[in-house]
């Protein structure tokens, strides 16, 4: 939004700030964006797309317009509308290409102004105040503007001149009408909630699209972190690259469009987007080096590179270099302590910190997936424990074989241990937070905390629906519909091993030939990660079904079909099997039709123990009897009708078909202490430390010519607040701060939260300050100081006029 807010203003200047939001085709719209639109100014959202149900109540009831109150904690009210009829002009008045309805004309413009006004007034009887809105458009229009307009010239001429009709027409913006139904006084029914799950038939729930196209999903989320990180350090050091940030700024504002990140873009539009992001992403290595440089007070390192393909354990450099070092960045606005997996090509590693002190490591074979197999692929993952400083960087050496002058000797590889199924009662991997168990299947069957001694059933296991083929409407790219409403266990799991090291302990399960997981266990880290492979789907010779695959977490909370999932990653919001809070509930599709967007969070509690699943990209999820259920893959042969021509088959690397890895970060503990842990880990899943490499043989000298420690920060923010956006912006910098807890969540950290940023950059001096409103195009208060309090859930924006310390 602010990206597009700026190239606004450098065309129109200040009279170009929209004051209205328009939303006209997006598919399911949340509570965060009302309380984020308000926030920024505007005045308005209005939008076209709404359940069917939902819709056919606010007509009937004259509710189309309301009054969204977008966040409880900041009181946030925007006024909200739907469109009477898509966004398409009445039937009858359209003057397009394609359009066939009878041009108006001295002859006929009598008999087709009343069929007009017929048409108003029928529609008008809907609404709560005289003010109606008419869209006169629709998709691919306007390729014949001057007909459109000659014709609704001649229209609004004749019926403004015969008031007798009572009506007056007039062009209007979707800011100006807002403000016409504000004069009249009416009072507008309050929504609360969202407009989630968007349903356009009784079989058409648009559902799928919340995981549709996975990869790509992860793609996003993780370019979205680089650019972060990119944008913190050109802030800190005051960095020349606007270019390079522009490039990867425009690549993943891109992407946001309502078919873009959903998955409901044909493949080759896809492959374009992805092609746009990899490119962003590559400039960002521009960034990290300028950065770097600019640290080691203009001395350039070596050059570092990003290993994108991490994920599938390829990095060019740790292959190809006996030794390498590795910058590792962090951001966050808190001090962190992670863990980093390199992909290492030998069996012993020898890893110096950025002081030349050996640290232990941990290596590991890699779990032999064939899904994965690549001739680049190493053989075996480093595992290096990192401590971070706010906002910054240290670097790290690495060998495959001993770096002189260490105090421990290179480290091995731990060994894996086989284990038949039938055999794998006993077995167990813990940390100093949890212990797991696993049963004679091969999976998980309980947790024990261990610092309360409570011990809770916990199964985790892997299913699949059908999808409803081309009879009625089809499971696709939009819409999720199964073909039963009980989805089909995979079984036992076939093959299954540990790794129990010093630092990471992993359960590796085989499941079938194409679902693989680890389950691990950080020292240090209360999260259980799940870190999963699927793909390819099955796809038969003829006739083929299409699958949708999930995860369920199956625990004995008694969640009484109430759940909760994010809010466009922030506020969170209760869920109710069965139940809708605006509008009647029917059970046309009882699975699809209880799925909700995850982006970042789903959790169920009782009055004990709370369970939350974090996930590393959106994704569709639901719960039901003590059970979180989140759709991991889907492949579907026909296409759903709404537009994308296309089936959800994606191709994968070699045409066989989609492989998808991920990962989950389960939590469950004390409901009382949980959200004291999910809320900062979720800031964490999403900004992971960031690793670059670089070939390096002399690290002693690397020490000595560069700078290898960094903070951007002089001390972590508090643990409640965020540091949501550092960007450097001409000569000034835009500097965003996050409340990240909602009220009553925590007794101590859903308080306010106080910040006083003058002294809190390494990189600048700050010289004056100005609070902008959210979009940071406007300015919203006056005189504010460097200290500033931030309620919960509450994000302020400055503008800081800065000069290099």
């Amino acid at each position: 939004m602010t990206l597009g807010y700026e190239h606004l203003s450098t065309l129109f200047g200040e009279c170009g700030a929209p004051r209205a939001a328009w939303q006209i085709d997006p598919f399911g719209h949340s509570r965060e964006y009302a309380s984020l639109a308000a926030q920024m100014g505007m005045t308005s959202l209005w939008f076209a797309r709404l359940h069917y149900l939902d819709r056919s109540q606010r007509h009937t009831q004259k509710n189309i317009e309301f009054n969204w109150v977008g966040s409880d904690d900041l009181k946030t009210t925007i006024l909200g509308g739907s469109f009477f009829n898509h966004y398409s002009p009445l039937s009858g008045f359209c003057f397009d290409t394609g359009c066939n309805d009878e041009e108006l004309n001295d002859g006929n413009i009598d008999r087709r102004a009343r069929e007009f006004m017929d048409k108003v007034k029928d529609q008008a009887s809907h609404y709560r105040t005289n003010n109606v809105m008419l869209t006169m458009g629709d998709d691919f229009q306007y390729q014949s503007a001057g007909k459109w307009f000659k014709n609704l010239d001649i229209l609004i001429k004749y019926i403004n001149a015969n008031p007798a009709m009572g009506l007056n027409v007039q062009y209007s913006t979707p800011a100006c009408y807002a403000a016409a139904l504000q004069s009249t006084g009416s009072i507008f029914q309050p929504k609360q909630d969202d407009f989630f799950p968007y349903a356009s038939g009784d079989h058409s729930f648009w559902t799928g699209y919340f995981t549709s196209r996975p990869t790509f999903k992860g793609m996003i989320r993780q370019a979205s972190s680089y650019l972060n990180l990119a944008k913190q350090l050109s802030a800190n050091f005051l960095l020349d690259d606007g270019p390079a940030l522009e490039i990867a700024k425009r690549a993943s504002g891109l992407v946001q469009h309502h078919d873009a990140v959903t998955g409901t873009a044909k493949q080759v539009v896809t492959y374009d987007y992805a092609q746009r992001l990899d490119k962003g992403i590559r400039q960002l290595e521009v960034l990290i080096n300028d950065a770097l440089k600019s640290a080691s007070g203009g001395a350039a390192p070596p050059k570092h590179v990003l290993c994108l393909l991490s994920n599938e354990t390829i990095c060019d450099v740790s292959k190809a270099s006996g030794s390498y070092a590795v910058s590792i960045f962090n951001p966050v606005g808190k001090a962190m302590s992670s863990f980093v997996r390199v992909p290492f090509y030998h069996p012993v590693a020898s890893v110096q910190d950025d002081t030349g002190t050996a640290i232990q490591v941990q290596v590991t074979a890699v779990q032999s997936i064939p899904t994965l197999s690549s001739p680049d692929a190493a053989p075996y993952e480093l595992f290096i424990p990192v401590q971070l400083g706010p906002a910054g960087f240290k670097t790290f050496f690495v060998s495959g074989s001993g770096l002189t002058g260490r105090p421990l000797p290179p480290l091995a590889a731990v060994p894996e241990t086989v284990t038949q199924p039938n055999q794998f009662d006993a077995a167990a991997i813990e940390n100093e937070f949890v212990k797991l168990q696993f049963d004679t299947n091969g999976f998980l069957s309980s947790v024990l905390d261990k610092k309360t001694g409570v011990r809770r059933n916990l199964r985790q296991e892997f299913f699949y629906y059908e999808s409803m083929g081309n009879n009625g409407q089809p499971s696709g790219a939009y819409v999720f519909r199964p073909l039963t409403q009980t989805a089909k266990s995979l079984g036992t799991v076939v093959a299954i091993s540990a790794v129990q090291g010093p630092l990471v302990q992993e359960v590796r399960q085989k499941v079938n030939d194409f679902v693989y997981q680890t389950v691990r266990l950080y020292a240090g880290k209360p999260q259980i990660e799940f870190d999963w492979v699927i793909g390819p789907l099955p796809k038969e010779g003829s006739n083929p079904v299409g699958k949708e695959f999930i995860t369920r977490y199956t625990s004995e909370i008694a969640g009484n079909g109430i759940f909760y999932t994010d809010s466009s990653g922030r506020q969170v919001l209760k869920r109710t099997w069965d139940s809708y809070p605006m509008f009647q509930y029917e059970d046309s599709e009882p699975v699809s039709g209880n799925y909700y967007p995850v982006t970042n969070r789903i959790f169920i509690k009782d009055t004990k123990s709370q369970m939350t699943v974090l996930t590393d990209r959106s994704q569709g999820g639901t719960s039901k009897d003590g059970a979180i259920e989140l759709m991991l893959h889907r492949r579907c042969f026909y296409d759903d009708h709404f537009g994308v021509s296309e089936a959800l088959d994606e191709p994968g690397k070699d045409g066989k078909g989609l492989v998808v890895r991920g990962q989950h970060w389960l939590l469950i503990g004390d409901a009382a202490t949980q959200a004291a842990i999910h809320r900062p880990m979720a800031v964490e899943m999403f900004h992971r430390p960031i690793a670059a490499y670089a070939t390096v043989a002399d690290p002693a000298g690397y020490r000595s010519q560069y700078k290898t420690k960094y903070s951007g920060l002089t001390a972590s923010l508090p643990n409640n607040v965020n540091l949501l956006t550092l960007e450097k912006r001409g000569n000034e910098v835009l500097l965003r701060l996050e409340h990240i807890f909602q009220s009553n969540e925590d007794s101590q950290l859903s308080q306010a939260a106080t910040v006083d940023f003058g002294n809190l950059f390494t990189g600048f001096k700050i010289q004056s300050v100005q609070e902008l409103y959210l979009g940071a195009n406007r300015n919203l208060t006056m005189g504010v100081t460097t200290q500033v309090t931030l309620k919960p859930q509450q994000i302020r924006t400055f503008r800081l006029a800065v000069q290099p310390k």
